[in-house]
């Protein structure tokens, strides 16, 4: 009888969490999905802008470690690497492989610190989520939506994004207090997905300014499915010179080009990046360091790396610096400089050969 009532208890308690609902995360992002994703982190000019866009990643959408570990080598501080990876956990499908994401951290400190909080999180799991309900102070204005269901006109992008995503998107820029926040946000939300009028109205009508709700719609117009329905976004204006140059945009559509930053790091930023590979005691961790450094800027110049180069004492960690950089340099036609940086001619050979075969 006592038997028979454990067994009963382990089928209810294993029906419950079947009850619960379906697993959030069972499939990552696509992998040219997560190629535009991961440069729209790239281009981001400064580390809280880059933590900022990763985060919005990470909470709306699954990742692979692979992924995971691709945008936390983005990062240059160890403290924004920990707060990014701490907000993919939750959506990382193959949890179970998160301890390669440790890899990428140049501190033991940061990384028991990583460790330590995926051993709370497995203690009160998230796996299972009620069905998602937006707050109610997400609202928009009453306007004469247009349908894009049976539109077969001209299109910049193959489809808008699910209504469910554009939800999670819209609430995420509605809980920024900041009229400048939002407006980054959009445009990164306009850069990385396709959009219907409607939705790119819905959009808009979170910015107060109608200024910047026209400089929205130039920046989406090339992630517009339905084009002809653009004259609909009128509505959004009020005032007369807005709503002139908004009719004009859609009648002769110049859309704001998105120009990445420039390549390169300047000599301030390249003496705070020696300083901070220098304060390093330990050769491994130092050199952990310096290519997480230049797999995220990825900018830098042969002098630069030559300079980087020489912050090391032994010649093998010299060597493997010098080949790991190659990649990352914008003047790769002089690359053969950086043998300057060594003390023995077995190790300039052995870049010379390794350069052969590049």
């Amino acid at each position: 009888m006592k038997l028979k009532l454990i067994t009963l208890l382990l089928i209810l308690l294993t029906l419950q969490n079947y009850a619960q609902g379906p697993h959030r995360c069972d499939v990552p992002l696509p992998d040219h999905v997560f190629r535009q994703k991961h440069k729209s982190v790239t281009l981001q000019p400064t580390e809280d802008r880059k933590l900022q866009v990763a985060k919005a990643i990470a909470n709306n959408n699954c990742l692979s470690v692979e992924q995971v570990k691709a945008l936390a080598a983005l990062f240059i501080d160890d403290f924004n690497r920990l707060e990014f990876a701490k907000t993919a956990w939750q959506n990382t499908v193959d949890k179970e492989n998160f301890y390669f994401v440790y890899d990428d951290f140049a501190y033991f400190s940061t990384v028991f610190m990583l460790h330590d909080y995926v051993k709370s999180m497995e203690g009160h799991p998230t796996d299972y989520l009620p069905p998602y309900v937006p707050p109610v102070n997400l609202s928009f204005p009453v306007l004469n939506y247009p349908y894009y269901e049976n539109y077969r006109g001209p299109s910049n992008c193959n489809y808008p994004i699910r209504e469910d995503e554009f939800t999670r998107l819209a609430v995420q820029v509605a809980a920024n207090n900041s009229e400048t926040s939002r407006t980054l946000l959009l445009n990164q939300v306009a850069q990385n997905n396709c959009l219907s009028v409607s939705q790119a109205m819905k959009f808009a009508s979170l910015l107060n300014a109608e200024s910047n709700r026209l400089n929205f719609f130039k920046m989406a117009y090339m992630s517009v499915f339905d084009l002809n329905n653009l004259p609909f976004g009128e509505q959004l204006f009020s005032l007369l010179p807005n709503k002139t140059a908004y009719n004009e945009f859609v009648r002769i559509p110049v859309p704001v080009p998105v120009v990445p930053p420039p390549c390169k790091v300047n000599a301030d930023e390249f003496g705070q990046i020696k300083e901070t590979i220098s304060k390093e005691s330990f050769n491994s961790t130092r050199l952990t360091l310096a290519k997480q450094i230049i797999r995220s800027k990825n900018c830098f110049t042969v002098w630069q790396v030559t300079e980087l180069v020489k912050l090391f004492s032994f010649e093998d960690s010299r060597l493997e610096l010098a080949k790991f950089a190659y990649d990352f340099t914008i003047d790769q036609d002089n690359y053969y400089k950086v043998a300057d940086a060594f003390s023995f001619s077995s190790s300039k050979e052995e870049l010379m050969r390794f350069l052969g075969s590049k």
